[in-house]
């Protein structure tokens, strides 16, 4: 029996795009990375009473909040596919399916919980960019940068504050 061969990587550059690929990790982000840009993609008039809420298995979850909404849509279904599609550059998104806002209060109101912008600490961004220096792909490292910056300056308000 033949034995295999591994290639050895002296950095993390060298496994990065590779793990990332392998996970299925690169496919997702962009599948999900329309997200932030729900208003640019759809009417505004859309975006004030619908948002993204999931993907499952290529299929597009969309919130929104009334029924009137919710069958206005349905109309307006392949155009918001097509559209968020074109955004996407290695995924595709198969079907919309549309739900139903719960409300907190009695009127099942509908409200999109607000994000809270902190930027993070430079001295963190600083220590941050400095592990991830030995990534030799200039694109890789900044959208790991990025992906980071984000992941902690963007949080949820919680319902008391």
């Amino acid at each position: 029996m033949a034995k295999k061969r591994y290639k050895r990587y002296t950095s993390i550059a060298g496994v990065l795009p590779k793990v990332a690929r392998h996970q299925g990790w690169a496919a997702k982000l962009d599948m999900h990375s329309f997200f932030s840009k729900w208003a640019e993609i759809v009417e505004e008039e859309i975006a004030e009473c619908s948002r993204p809420l999931k993907i499952v298995k290529d299929v597009l979850w969309i919130e929104v909040e009334s029924s009137a909404w919710m069958q206005q849509l349905q109309f307006e279904k392949l155009r918001i596919l097509e559209a968020v599609n074109a955004t996407l550059k290695m995924s595709r998104l198969k079907d919309i399916k549309f739900v139903l806002a719960r409300g907190d209060d009695e009127t099942g109101g509908y409200e999109l919980p607000e994000l809270s912008y902190n930027p993070p600490d430079p001295e963190e961004l600083k220590i941050f960019e400095e592990q991830v220096s030995v990534i030799e792909d200039d694109k890789i490292r900044d959208s790991l940068v990025r992906l980071w910056y984000f992941a902690k300056a963007c949080k949820r308000k919680s319902p008391t504050e």
